[in-house]
């Protein structure tokens, strides 16, 4: 078993950030993990637009697991001439954290009958 340190967690979470950036996040289900992008024709599916304008086909199916999923965005994003997503560095990861004023915002929350809440 591979043991992460606190600077594996830290470059992780840094690279899934990123990725949220891009318009993307990975999602595991039938055994596989796939590359998500949302609908195409949004601008915040960054990811979709810059393949699209450099010629790349990513294939969303990843037969590897996360990390697997990462290295192969890593690599479309090297053939588009960008940077990996660990580039991102230390701002990004600050400002998706939210490190300035951490809690809840109970205005982001509201109450329903049972059988009628939603995510939006």
């Amino acid at each position: 078993m591979i043991a992460y340190t606190g600077s594996d967690w830290a470059d992780l979470a840094k690279r899934l950030l990123a990725l949220g950036q891009l318009g993307c996040h990975i999602q595991g289900r039938d055994g596989h993990y796939w590359i998500e992008t949302g609908e195409p024709d949004r601008e915040r599916a960054r990811l979709h637009h810059l393949c699209k304008k450099h010629g790349i086909g990513l294939n969303d199916k990843i037969y590897g697991g996360v990390l697997s999923a990462l290295d192969t965005i890593d690599a479309a994003l090297a053939i588009c001439g960008k940077a990996p997503l660990l580039a991102y560095g230390n701002d990004l990861l600050d400002c998706q954290l939210d490190l300035g004023r951490p809690g809840v915002d109970p205005s982001r929350i509201d109450r329903f009958a049972p059988g009628e809440g939603w995510i939006a």
